[in-house]
Formats: C-alpha cells, structure tokens, sequence
C-alpha cells in the first residue's frame, strides 16, 4: 500500500501541469481557484500567492486558510495558511504552505512586503525557505528563493501584471543536477463593472511548456460570486463560488484534469 501511494504521488509530481514539482511554486486562494489560477494582475488578499504587488492596496489586516485534495488522494493533499497586515510603508505578509505525506513532503514558509508607488504602480517582493523531506534514510534538504511582482493600471478598471519566481534557480540537490524551476507569469484583467472581471494569463516554467489560463468572477448578487477558468498544457477546467458572511469570506472551488480528475479546493479568509 504504500509503495502503491508514493508511486502515485511520483506520478503525479512529474506529470507536466498536473502537480508542481519538488520545490515548486504552490498556488492558493479559493476565489483564485475557481479562475484557474489566472490572477497575477488581480488585487486581493490571495496575492500573498500569485503576485505579492496585489496585497499593496490591502486596507486592514486579514489572515486565511487554504486547502486542496489534488486528485481526491489522501497522499497528495495541499494546506497553506497567510497573514497581511498593512503598515504606513506597506503591506507585510506571512505564509506557509505543505505538500505530502509520511513519506514525502514539501513545506514552504514566505515573508513578503507590497507598497504602491503613486496611484497606478503597485510592486513586491517576498524571501522564502523551501524544506523538502524523504522518508526512511533519503534525508531532507532546504533551499532560499526569492520573488517578485508588479501591477501596473493601464486605465481605470484594467491592469497589467507580472511575476517571477526563483529567478536563480535555486538547486535541490547535486542528483541529475535537480533544481527548483524558474517561473514567469504575466498577463491582465479588466473589470467590465463592479460584478464582472476577466483574467488572462501565461505561465512559463523552465521546467514545462508555456501555460495559458483564463478566468472570470461574477458577483450575481450582493455577496455571492460564482467563477469559472480554463488552462492548458494540459487542457483543465476550473470552477468556483463564494460568499461573505460579515467580516468571513467562504470560497469553494473544483480543478478537473482530463486524465487524473477532480482536485477540490475550499479556503477561509477573515478581514479583521
């Protein structure tokens, strides 16, 4: 059984588009979620994960919890959980996310600041320790990356943004030369009206082919959203729905991937 398990989730780490790899960049964010994961030039707390200039609007302090069951398998489940707090320099953040199981995990802990620069620029950066851990005598090791991002607002309602990650490409280990992937993302999003926005988005790994994603969030009534995405590379579908209940924001949201299936995803977000 568990050489069954750690196989399975071999397969999935190394499957292209389907689950990062060793020391990859994690998303995560409910409402992020339901659009594919198109939000690099998106403006909200989420941004803690996707692109760290997005927190800089950021008014009060908020913290939230994440998790997702990638492919509905108990061995390949995702946590992560985040704190903003807004200064008069800017906005601070604190993250930390795990991947795996007994035999195999993945934990990532990030210490992030955001700040606009006039009213249409916003910027960030964030440091992060990556730990990775094999079981039974194959050790663990750690590793030290960096980000960073820009938003910058074309016109009212539509932005542009872009993101890198691990622009040094980090080495996992000294084995086949294994090391964490560079990964760039950029695109834009339009707010049609105060309901309505738009995402689109590409994604190039060192590691993988080029991804291109899109997203949409549709406030239908005062707070209540319902959102879909598609991406490629490989084809997968997302979708998504949530609420506010005074101060708690409640996200629920489902990936499907053509050959491995649903991966669900449920986050919590409170706005002190």
């Amino acid at each position: 059984m568990i050489a069954t398990i750690a196989f399975l989730v071999v397969f999935a780490v190394s499957t292209p588009g389907s689950v990062a790899a060793a020391g990859d960049n994690y998303l995560f964010g409910g409402r992020t979620a339901g659009m594919a994961n198109a939000a690099v030039s998106l403006y909200d707390f989420w941004a803690v994960s996707h692109n760290q200039a997005g927190l800089a609007r950021l008014d009060n302090p908020a913290a939230g919890v994440y998790f997702e069951n990638k492919f509905l398998l108990d061995a390949l489940n995702f946590g992560a959980a985040a704190v903003a707090y807004p200064t008069s320099s800017g906005v601070l953040a604190f993250s930390f996310t795990h991947f795996g199981f007994d035999l195999y995990g993945e934990n990532k802990v990030g210490l992030g600041f955001a700040r606009n620069f006039g009213d249409r620029f916003s910027a960030g950066i964030q440091l992060n320790y990556h730990h990775t851990r094999l079981a039974e005598d194959y050790g663990s090791t750690g590793n030290i990356t960096f980000e960073l991002g820009a938003i910058y607002e074309v016109i009212p309602d539509l932005h542009i943004g872009a993101h890198l990650f691990n622009p040094t490409r980090a080495k996992v280990a000294d084995y086949a030369n294994e090391r964490i992937p560079t990964i760039l993302r950029t695109g834009f999003s339009y707010a049609f009206s105060e309901k309505v926005i738009v995402v689109l988005e590409a994604e190039q790994s060192s590691e993988q082919k080029a991804t291109f994603k899109a997203g949409i969030d549709y406030q239908i009534i005062d707070h209540f959203s319902i959102r879909g995405g598609i991406g490629t590379h490989p084809t997968s579908n997302a979708f998504g729905f949530g609420f506010q209940l005074g101060r708690l924001q409640i996200d629920l949201a489902s990936s499907y991937h053509y050959v491995l299936g649903y991966s669900p995803q449920a986050s919590l977000l409170y706005e002190l």
